[in-house]
């Protein structure tokens, strides 16, 4: 599963039963990368056996196909760095901000193919007005 949000260039990959994801965990999860995030509990840094998103954190059995009308997502991380470059060639690194509380996120399936199963796309003016 990826997660982008608007005005970042951070793209994360959620994975449920992958060999690179298990270092930090079970279940749906993205570890962090080190010199790229910190815990935001304590702000040391994350490494590659912590664990900074989690979709359905309560049930470590979730699987991505299993998902249904509405996920929660807990975010345990926050970026090292928001900013990478200057000028015009600066990369925004940011993403949604860590909480003790997942946040509640409502999905929808659309048959493979379909015209309904494009992604929406981000409307990049609002970033350009920072």
């Amino acid at each position: 599963m990826k997660l982008e949000t608007q005005c970042s260039d951070r793209v994360w990959r959620l994975r449920d039963d992958d060999e690179e994801a298990s270092a930090c965990g079970e279940g749906i999860r993205a570890c962090g990368e080190a010199g790229r995030d910190r815990v935001a509990q304590t702000g040391q840094p994350a490494s590659g056996s912590t664990r900074c998103m989690s979709i359905n954190p309560a049930d470590p059995d979730a699987r991505i196909a299993e998902i249904e009308g509405k996920l929660e997502l807990l975010v345990s991380c926050s970026p090292a760095v928001v900013e990478e470059g200057e000028g015009d060639d600066a990369l925004n690194l940011d993403y949604l901000r860590a909480s003790s509380v997942p946040y509640t996120v409502y999905v929808r399936k659309a048959p493979r193919g379909s015209m309904r199963s494009r992604l929406p796309e981000f409307d990049e003016s609002v970033c350009d007005a920072e």
